[in-house]
């Protein structure tokens, strides 16, 4: 599947801790705090989330870094509005 956000994009959130599973969340990336990641929930935890990207070949997710924290969810992401169109 072709990526649904790119870099750059600039998306509308919905601040919150929790997500139900398949909404698009941005959340701190576990190994490496500083950097936000915007990845689909595929599985919810006692202790978390299991993040996927929607272009599984070439995303960095809970594949690699293992189950996310609730702590570290951010924002549920309600829409992209720029750009407006995409190739």
């Amino acid at each position: 599947m072709a990526p649904k956000f790119r870099s750059g994009d600039f998306v509308l959130i919905k601040s919150a801790n929790q997500a139900k599973r398949n909404q698009v969340v941005i959340a701190q990336r576990p190994d490496r705090v500083e950097l936000l990641i915007i990845k689909r929930v595929i599985t919810i935890t006692n202790q978390g989330y299991w993040l996927q990207g929607d272009n599984a070949e070439f995303s960095d997710d809970s594949r690699l870094f293992g189950e996310v924290s609730k702590d570290l969810i951010k924002g549920v992401v309600l829409f992209r509005y720029w750009p407006l169109f995409t190739n």
